[in-house]
């Protein structure tokens, strides 16, 4: 059975699950299946949204025809043998079918607002959160990094010159750094810093700015066009509930991620 098949017998809970196991594990350990996996869950998704609007806007019609011709309605009611619901049990439930089309309408918009409007910029904007320092206890000015001072002023271009100043960098140096290219929109250099101290982390007990680092290392593939990249870390962010940042993504900043993922292919 082709890898697309299983996909979609997956998606409508009609796959063996014996097979259903194995896509599962194959979606955690090959990138291009999940790849595959997003593009199809977003390709039905607008599949569906456009036959809602459809469905939508034949029973809009419908509904406009019935009001608009009442005597000739009355005349197939007497006359037709099989009737529309509202057509056998009265008036209030052709009311509540007119709800029921006013309620399906705002869903079909919404749909079609999310798909036209989901963009790259608008996404890392919703996402972006300046980082704040902490402040220090009782003048401990120690525990200050050279560049502390100048990033609490913002100024982010001094930091990156700076930085290539230092004999010693450290792990709370990469991290700000980092942040200086990300708000510089310089996310290629940004990336650099981030993946640098993840490796600086990988080799050490004490892992500082883990959490921190793989937040706004989402946001500076997302800014660079990397979505394949971003999105990984977005999940593994929305999976954990303790992680510090679970609260800033959502399920539905995922589906986004897919669809942008999708129209950015």
């Amino acid at each position: 059975m082709e890898t697309l098949e299983q996909i979609d017998l997956y998606l409508d809970r009609t796959l063996p699950s014996e097979q259903a196991v194995g896509l599962e594990q194959n979606l955690r350990q090959d990138a291009d299946i999940q790849h595959l996996f997003d593009r199809v869950v977003v390709a039905r998704s607008v599949v569906r949204s456009a036959a809602l609007r459809s469905q939508v806007k034949n029973l809009h019609v419908q509904l406009l025809d019935e009001m608009n011709r009442p005597d000739e309605v009355a005349t197939e009611k007497q006359l037709t043998p099989v009737r529309p619901l509202w057509y056998r049990y009265g008036q209030s439930v052709r009311w509540g079918a007119r709800v029921a089309a006013s309620g399906l309408l705002l869903l079909a918009g919404y749909a079609s607002y999310q798909y036209a409007n989901t963009s790259i910029d608008t996404f890392y904007s919703a996402k972006f959160i300046n980082y704040q320092l902490p402040a220090t206890r009782g003048g401990n000015s120690s525990a200050l990094s050279t560049l502390d001072d100048l990033y609490r002023t913002g100024a982010y271009t001094a930091i990156t010159q700076r930085y290539g100043t230092l004999a010693t960098k450290t792990s709370h140096d990469l991290f700000l750094t980092g942040m200086a290219y990300l708000h510089q929109h310089q996310y290629k250099q940004a990336i650099t810093q981030f993946t640098r101290l993840q490796r600086v982390n990988a080799k050490q007990s004490a892992r500082l700015f883990e959490q921190e680092t793989e937040y706004y290392l989402a946001l500076a593939y997302l800014g660079d066009g990397r979505i394949g990249d971003a999105y990984p870390l977005f999940e593994k962010i929305r999976t954990a509930p303790r992680h510090m940042y679970h609260q800033n993504v959502t399920e539905s900043d995922l589906w986004e991620l897919s669809l942008l993922r999708w129209k950015n292919h």
